[in-house]
C-alpha cells in the first residue's frame, strides 16, 4: 500500500498488541511486500465501491469463456465487527467437516462508525482465522472468528521461546488442508530488523496442526526444527498425494513451484518431493526443483472444477497488469498446465479508493455453484491513500464451456 497516514501509524504503535509495530512498519507499501513475498461484505456502496457486474472479460483460446462477472465488494460485515476487526487481507480457505476455514493475514482491530469510517484501536495480529459453515450466508460471509476471551480476533499461532522479542516477528498464513482427521495450516515466519520498508526477511516456513478446525494451531517441530521445505498457498489432495503449490523464483524467473507428499507423511519434512520438470517428474532433492508454470506472479490458487472436468489455477496480478487475475487449466495437478486461458480485471475503484494492485486471488470451490459453472473468488487490494483501511473482496465468475 501507499505510505500510511502518520496519525494511523502513531495510533497503532501506541496499542498494547505486540505485533502492531512490526505490522505498521511492513504494511507501508503492500505492493513492495508482495513483490518480495510472492505468496505472501455487506458494507454500503461507499465502502464496496466496485461495479456490481460486468459482461464477459478478456477472452483467450481455452476450454471455457467467462460470460459474466459480478463484483460483490468488501467482505467486511457484522462478523468482522463482532471480532473487533476493521480490515484484513489474505483469505485462502480449505474445506473442513461442516464448512471451511478461512485464513487471513494482517488483521487490524477496532470498529467502524455508522458511516463506515475506520476507528483503529487495540492493535493488530498478523494472522487470523474464521470458520464459515456450509449453511451460513456466503455474502456477506457469516464468519465465526477465533477470538480471545474478550471477543477480539487472535492469531491461531504462538511465537516460540527463541523468537523474542515478539515485536520483531510476524506469522503469515499459507495454505491448509484437513487430512488424517487433523487440521493443518502452513505459515511463513517473517523477521523485522529495522524501520525501512525493506528491513525484513523471511526466516522460513512451517506447519501448524490442530485437532479442531478453529484452532489454535500448534507449530510442529519434527526433529526439533519447525522449518518445512515448502511454502504453499494451496494444498489439494488427489491420487493418493497432497499437492502443494506456491510461487518461487528460479534462475531469475518467477512462477509456480509444486511439491507433493503422502497424506500420512505430511508432518515429516523429509518426505516431501519436488517437481523437477516434465521429463524428470518428482525428486526428493529440493535443489532439483523446476517451475511447473512460468511467468506466474503474486500468489496462486488451485481447485478442481467438476463442470470443466479440469483443475483451475488462479493467479494474482503483476506490476504491468495490476488489476488482472488470470486463469490456467490442466487435467492433472502436475500438468501440463495451459497458458492463461481467461482473465478478469478488477474495477479501477473499490471501497471508495483507486486500486493500485490486486493480490491474494483465491478460488473457493466450497462456494462454487452449478457444479462449478459459477465460481467464487476473493482477492485483496492495495488501495491508493487508504492507509490500513482495505478489505478482501469477492467476485462471482460465470463461465461457459467451449467445444474443442
Amino acid at each position: 500500500m501507499a505510505s500510511q497516514p502518520s496519525t494511523i501509524n502513531a495510533q497503532l504503535l501506541q496499542q498494547p498488541n505486540r505485533e502492531s509495530s512490526l505490522i505498521s512498519a511492513n504494511r507501508r507499501d503492500k505492493k513492495e511486500i508482495m513483490k518480495w513475498l510472492f505468496i505472501a461484505l455487506g458494507l454500503t456502496a461507499m465502502l464496496s465501491g466496485c461495479s456490481p457486474s460486468s459482461p464477459a472479460e478478456k477472452q483467450m483460446d481455452g476450454p471455457f469463456v467467462i460470460i459474466q462477472t459480478r463484483f460483490f465488494g468488501s467482505l467486511w460485515n457484522r462478523a468482522h465487527a463482532k471480532a473487533s476487526i476493521v480490515s484484513q487481507d489474505g483469505g485462502e480457505s480449505f474445506v473442513v467437516p461442516g464448512g471451511a476455514i478461512w485464513a487471513f493475514g494482517d488483521t487490524f482491530k477496532g470498529s467502524r462508525s455508522a458511516e463506515g469510517a475506520p476507528l483503529f484501536a487495540g492493535g493488530a495480529v498478523s494472522c487470523s482465522i474464521a470458520f464459515l459453515a456450509d449453511k451460513a450466508k456466503n455474502y456477506p460471509p457469516a464468519f465465526n472468528y477465533l477470538v480471545s476471551s474478550n471477543g477480539d480476533a487472535v492469531s491461531p499461532f504462538e511465537f516460540l521461546p527463541d523468537e523474542q522479542p515478539a515485536e520483531r516477528y510476524r506469522i503469515w498464513p499459507l495454505g491448509g488442508i484437513h487430512v488424517n482427521g487433523q487440521y493443518y495450516l502452513f505459515y511463513s515466519l517473517i523477521e523485522v530488523f529495522g524501520n525501512g520498508q525493506w528491513d525484513f526477511r523471511g526466516v522460513g516456513s512451517g506447519l501448524g496442526c490442530s485437532k479442531v478446525a478453529l484452532g489454535p494451531y500448534e507449530r510442529l517441530r519434527p526433529h526439533g526444527d519447525w522449518r518445512f521445505p515448502v511454502e504453499p498457498t494451496q494444498v489439494i489432495e488427489a491420487d493418493g498425494w497432497l499437492y502443494l503449490f506456491g510461487i518461487k523464483e528460479f534462475k531469475g524467473k518467477q512462477g509456480v513451484a509444486l511439491a507433493r507428499v503422502r497424506p500420512e507423511k505430511i508432518e515429516d519434512p523429509d518426505a516431501y518431493e519436488f517437481y523437477a520438470g516434465a521429463s524428470q517428474e518428482f525428486s526428493p532433492r529440493k535443489e532439483a526443483a523446476a517451475l511447473l508454470v512460468k511467468s506466474v506472479p503474486g500468489q496462486v490458487s488451485v481447485a478442481w472444477n467438476p463442470y470443466l472436468k479440469k483443475y483451475m489455477m488462479a493467479s494474482s496480478s503483476d506490476f504491468d497488469h495490476p488489476r488482472e487475475i488470470r486463469f490456467h487449466v490442466a487435467d492433472a495437478p502436475d500438468g501440463p498446465w495451459s497458458p492463461p486461458v481467461a482473465r478478469v480485471e478488477v474495477p479501477e475503484y473499490c471501497q471508495g479508493k483507486q486500486v493500485e494492485m490486486v493480490y491474494c486471488a483465491y478460488l473457493h470451490p466450497e462456494l462454487f455453484r452449478e457444479n462449478g459453472r459459477v465460481m467464487i473468488l476473493t482477492y485483496s487490494l492495495s488501495l491508493q491513500k487508504a492507509g490500513f483501511d482495505a478489505n478482501c473482496e469477492m467476485v462471482e465468475i460465470e463461465i461457459r464451456q467451449q467445444k474443442p
